[in-house]
């Protein structure tokens, strides 16, 4: 697939929260065995390997879009390159994005076909592209607590799948976005945009306050309300199908944290990971911490436990409208 260079990759313009939590998470995450960052799927057997669930996610995902010998696969967040390199085994033509330096390194080190850039920054010369696309776990980063004190996330989701839409061939016979998205659950809302920019260690230990404020700050984002992203679709995109992936989250984030724990307080993780965690902390005292306690103490499981949970994962499929 001939696009322009990326040769002004290292120009990117991107949230550095969100650059630098990817940072982190490669530092910690890939000595964990941990290379996927998304939900598994678990079809309600949690005793499926933590792997083996995240290939299931992914095939899902790549069925949902019609991904198949030829398709011209688009991956905007793409991670550590599981779902391009799933679709390229499919005989596809994929193509991966990230805002992360370190992930980029991963992915080309597989021979994959992955740039450093921000969606928001696809020139014409994407327009019509691709079959399909997904969005797998990034739209959670993609408004910023100072969008919503300028109440801008409608304004941003809208823009978002009007890129989507002129990504995509319109004489395509496929057409569609997949997305994996958390979203704000109504029972237990996210604090006013101003709190998010708090300090969490102001608010009461394992508070909500005290959980989504940490999640902002170690992560970077927002998530939407239920039934925000259908309504800045409207017109664009038709929601053709929903799956609620919330408990499969909680499964993933449970096994996930495990892992990253042994590895914490391994030999090899003295030795190995913790010194470049300490160089991360150094280089983003506030963040760095934040994130550290994170996958220590628990506020990105939290958000996933109790009935309701917090938060709700939902999996959606969207088809283009002409």
């Amino acid at each position: 697939m001939q696009l322009e260079s990326d040769a002004h990759e290292n120009t990117v313009d991107a949230e550095p929260t969100v650059v630098n939590c990817y940072e982190f998470f490669e530092t910690l995450f890939p000595a964990s065995g941990l290379l996927d960052l998304t939900d598994g799927m678990y079809y309600g057997d949690d005793s499926i390997p933590y792997d083996e669930a995240q290939g299931n996610q992914c095939n899902w995902l790549l069925d949902e879009v019609g991904c198949t010998s030829g398709s011209r696969i688009l991956d905007i967040g793409c991670g550590n390159g599981r779902l391009v390199a799933a679709a390229q085994r499919r005989g596809a033509d994929a193509v991966g994005i990230t805002v992360s330096p370190q992930q980029v390194n991963r992915c080309r080190s597989q021979g994959l076909d992955v740039r450093l850039m921000n969606y928001r920054r696809l020139g014409d010369d994407w327009n019509g592209r691709f079959d399909s696309i997904i969005a797998n776990g990034s739209i959670e980063h993609f408004v910023q607590p100072r969008d919503i004190l300028a109440r801008r996330q409608d304004e941003i989701y809208r823009e978002m799948f009007e890129i989507f839409h002129r990504l995509l061939d319109p004489s395509s016979s496929a057409r569609r976005v997949a997305t994996t998205v958390i979203h704000q659950h109504d029972r237990t809302p996210m604090p006013p945009a101003e709190v998010l920019l708090r300090s969490p260690w102001r608010f009461r230990w394992k508070s909500p306050e005290f959980h989504f404020v940490s999640l902002q700050r170690g992560f970077g984002g927002s998530y939407p309300h239920l039934g925000q992203l259908e309504r800045c679709a409207a017109s664009l995109f038709q929601l053709s199908r929903e799956v609620d992936g919330t408990e499969d989250y909680r499964v993933t984030s449970e096994m996930g944290n495990l892992a990253v724990r042994k590895t914490l307080f391994s030999a090899a993780g003295f030795f190995d990971v913790w010194p470049h965690l300490i160089g991360f902390v150094a280089r983003h005292p506030s963040q760095g911490a934040t994130l550290l306690a994170m996958v220590t103490g628990g506020s990105w499981r939290w958000q996933f436990q109790g009935s309701p949970p917090p938060t709700k994962l939902l999996r959606q499929v969207w088809q283009y409208l002409e």
